[in-house]
């Protein structure tokens, strides 16, 4: 594309404009004025000859996937590559997405003779999550006598990866993780352990429900059975993307929670300031996902991912390994909230089609819907039948017990107390039903939502429930 610039806008008018009116006054200067006109239109001209094609055979590469986290300064890695140029300067923008926004509306490089691999940084910022493909590449370069402006355009192939930012989450559970110290066990188990290892004889202080009378029998001496801790467990954390998942996170007004969290985050303060914690419930489930199968990954257990709205949407089997854990990762960069409703009996016939192997199952979601509660509440029967099922919702704004706030300062705080008791008595009543049936529940409150699922599966794990 060629397009004039303003200076051969003013030029025009300063010089073609005042020559025709001098023309036409006096007739006598008509061939000097004309031969003015002429020498101009000549010059630009040239100028635009000059400039045309000077840098078309250009080449930019881009690498194919760039994996950047929300919300942090990235740079993307931009080659140039041009042989028999002239001298000279461009301007070069990438065509990014309306969530990018990049450090500079456009970048200018000057330009030598002879360019091969010329590393170019596009420092940006991505707000959200997702997958961004950058498909284009514009720049245009000035004539030499800047009259004339030339914009080529380029493709590119190339997907921006913008993964969810984990640090502010992460640094709540860094004394989970393992670092690297002696021992035969991650977390400090309780009990004997479960899975059958070997056959020995009899030894003063066994237990008698440990003899293995059949072989005892047969050897005609006490035979005692060993077992060993389970290793290699399978969890499965699964997602609830439905429409309750869309709703903005709510703070808290008790002031247990909110002294419980101040002191649980004050260790982040100054340097995490920049950070932002999750925006939507949706955004606290996936961090709490990734951080916890981080976590089951250094408690040498397999993590596998399971997201569902009115059926199941994706689904990851339980393996190890940084390549799994990056797969689960992709397939959360575009999980959004839908507008349906959970169809737990589906999910629940889905799961145990394909889940065979007894499995501890963690659903991020949200009960406080009544009808929501009783459909889980049914699927989660048959579930339990054959897996550990657990259940952690985030804890909903003011849902507490009664004279649980300081004092009231208005009269519809009265209201408001007792709407949040209510909420609160309903949940209870839901705990108690799944207890019953088998199944755990946890309320996680405010900012500590990554925090209670990474503990209650530790919980979980010491205690082998599983």
């Amino acid at each position: 594309m060629i397009a004039p610039r303003t200076n051969l806008v003013v030029w025009a008018a300063t010089i073609i404009l005042p020559l025709s009116i001098l023309a036409g006054v006096m007739g006598s200067l008509r061939s000097t004025c004309v031969l003015g006109i002429v020498v101009f239109a000549l010059a630009s001209l040239v100028d635009l000859l000059l400039g045309l094609g000077k840098y078309r055979q250009l080449e930019f590469q881009i690498p194919a996937v760039n994996r950047v986290t929300a919300g942090r300064d990235f740079e993307l890695d931009l080659k140039l590559n041009g042989t028999g140029l002239r001298g000279g300067a461009i301007r070069l923008v990438l065509d990014l997405p309306a969530t990018v926004k990049p450090d500079q509306a456009h970048i200018p490089l000057r330009i030598k003779t002879g360019i091969e691999n010329l590393s170019i940084p596009v420092k940006a910022v991505a707000e959200h999550r997702g997958t961004h493909p950058i498909n284009r590449l514009f720049f245009d370069w000035i004539s030499p006598l800047r009259l004339w402006v030339f914009r080529e355009e380029r493709p590119l192939r190339s997907e921006l990866r913008v993964y969810p930012d984990l640090a502010l989450e992460g640094r709540k559970i860094a004394h989970f993780l393992d670092r690297g110290g002696f021992g035969v066990h991650r977390q400090r188990q309780i009990g004997r352990g479960r899975e059958f290892e070997k056959l020995r004889e009899y030894e003063p202080g066994d237990s008698f429900d440990s003899i293995h009378w059949k072989a005892a029998a047969k050897r005609h001496k006490p035979i005692t059975k060993v077992f060993q801790v389970e290793k290699s467990q399978e969890v499965y954390l699964a997602i609830d993307s439905s429409r309750l998942s869309s709703r903005a996170l709510g703070t808290p007004t008790s002031p247990t929670t909110t002294n419980h969290e101040s002191h649980s985050t004050s260790h982040l303060s100054p340097l995490t300031s920049h950070l932002s914690p999750p925006s939507t419930i949706l955004e606290s489930f996936i961090a709490a996902t990734l951080l916890a199968g981080a976590t089951a990954e250094r408690q040498g257990d397999l993590f596998g991912l399971i997201t569902f709205s009115d059926k199941v949407d994706q689904m990851a089997r339980a393996r190890s390994g940084s390549l799994h854990f990056n797969h689960c990762r992709d397939l959360l960069i575009n999980l959004q909230a839908r507008l349906v409703a959970p169809d737990f009996e589906d999910i629940a016939a889905t799961l145990l089609n394909r889940l065979t192997k007894r499995s501890l199952l963690i659903f991020l979601t949200s009960l406080d819907d009544s009808v929501t509660g009783e459909n889980f509440l049914l699927a989660a029967r048959f579930l339990a039948r054959r897996h550990l099922v657990m259940a952690i919702m985030l804890l909903p704004p003011d849902t507490q017990p009664l004279f649980s706030a300081p004092g009231v300062e208005h009269t519809d705080q009265i209201y408001e107390n007792i709407a949040g008791h209510l909420r609160w008595a309903k949940l209870q009543e839901l705990r108690k039903q799944l207890l019953q049936a088998g199944v755990l529940f946890h309320l996680a409150p405010g900012q500590n939502f990554t925090l209670t699922v990474v503990s209650e599966y530790l919980v979980t794990k010491r205690r082998q429930l599983l």
